[in-house]
């Protein structure tokens, strides 16, 4: 093997383990390397501290490659120009709001700001959750290709609840919808008792980044006819996020 063509390879490992952590076969699988090759590769790779292994065998990035990323943390940038949205979103709504951001295959949300209630939902920062799971992750799979979402649904599909939808057609069907409204309400498919309404930020290529989303108990949120102007303020405020990113809609995605 040349040195040039190892590099590559290490690259491609690099690239699917910051996708998505996995482990020797799986990575194997992915890169269509290998099982020996890949192993090889990746021994170098966690020598080096380029990426380490956690309690199930799977590999991380590691913290040479996170220091490289550190100095340019696209998700400490969007936690600067959000957090303002956030307060203001929170007080609005009078409900807690949060950012969610891509990670792999699942959302991890990154920040919330509460409303001032007596009686508040959990504080869910630093939560993963998968994208088939909710709302938020419904919305970043809405500006993926059809290629892009045929593959995540010939995953593993798991239910966090009996709520959770699994089914790749029911799935489809709700991509299809986040696409046409841009906004999604989700009640009880991660957590039962809770109610979310989700919209994407996107880039200047189109592609989400992550998601807003202001969620509470399903008993008081949304209140009696109060979802359309929920999700409206959601919406809106996502595509002026969107907008400070670059993205600029056109008259094909407005119709």
């Amino acid at each position: 093997m040349s040195s040039v063509q190892s590099v590559q390879r290490a690259l491609a490992l690099l690239r699917e383990i910051g996708r998505e952590p996995g482990g020797l076969v799986d990575l194997s699988a992915r890169v269509g390397l290998a099982t020996s090759t890949t192993a090889r590769l990746l021994a170098t790779l966690e020598a080096e501290d380029a990426i380490v292994r956690d309690g199930d065998g799977s590999y991380l990035v590691g913290p040479v490659i996170q220091a490289l990323a550190g100095s340019s943390d696209p998700s400490r940038a969007l936690e600067t120009i959000v957090h303002p949205h956030l307060v203001d979103l929170a007080e609005e709504l009078d409900e807690a709001v949060c950012l969610a951001m891509l990670s792999g295959y699942d959302t991890v949300t990154v920040d919330q700001v509460d409303a001032p209630k007596p009686i508040q939902a959990e504080n869910w920062t630093g939560t993963r959750v998968p994208l088939h799971a909710g709302g938020a992750g419904l919305v970043v799979m809405a500006t993926w290709t059809d290629d892009e979402v045929e593959q995540y649904l010939a995953g593993d599909l798991a239910a966090c609840n009996g709520n959770t939808v699994t089914d790749p057609d029911r799935l489809r069907s709700r991509v299809r919808q986040a696409r046409m409204r841009r906004v999604m309400w989700t009640h009880g498919e991660y957590v039962d008792g809770l109610s979310s309404a989700s919209a994407a930020i996107v880039d200047s290529s189109g592609r989400s980044v992550g998601a807003l989303y202001t969620y509470g108990p399903t008993y008081r949120f949304p209140a009696p006819g109060e979802a359309d102007r929920v999700a409206t303020i959601i919406l809106a405020r996502a595509d002026q996020v969107s907008a400070e990113l670059g993205h600029h809609r056109v008259e094909a995605e407005a119709s």
